[in-house]
């Protein structure tokens, strides 16, 4: 099946996958090759997938993940295609762990101490907390990480 991983920034990941394991807004969603056609929304966190030769590890945002049957030419059989929609999207190995620890802390800190009504700056804050936390989680599990 293909994966493809894109921001508004353009294409981070296109490449043949075996498996996809996201963060779906309503808890992780495993996605091997026949899944049925699907579209999730997704929350900030850790997207990984296996290939034939490696593993990939991805921060990724709030965003949307849709799997669906595309038709391949000359009558063959239809491939699965997992296009994932985020904001945001990192590898893991492109973390600069220094500033997402330092991010996670900093929005710990201003939600431990906020004191005003739960409005959209609130939500706001959840969600930069939520990014700086998948992008903390993702360096742990890049290859080579010190844990």
């Amino acid at each position: 099946m293909r994966l493809s991983i894109t921001t508004p920034r353009g294409a981070l990941v296109d490449t043949e996958v075996q498996e996809v394991t996201a963060p779906g807004l309503l808890g992780e969603l495993g996605i091997l090759p026949g899944h049925v056609p699907v579209m999730v929304a997704l929350k900030p966190g850790v997207l990984v997938y296996r290939t034939r030769d490696h593993a990939g590890v991805v921060a990724v945002g709030q965003g949307f993940l849709q799997v669906a049957p595309v038709a391949a030419p000359n009558g063959q059989a239809a491939d699965d295609r997992v296009l994932v929609l985020v904001y945001h999207a990192v590898a893991a190995s492109g973390v600069d762990r220094a500033a997402a620890e330092s991010d996670l802390k900093a929005a710990d800190l201003e939600l431990s101490q906020w004191k005003r009504e739960l409005d959209g700056e609130y939500q706001a804050l959840l969600v930069r907390r939520d990014w700086a936390a998948a992008r903390v989680d993702a360096a742990g599990r890049a290859p080579g990480a010190s844990h």
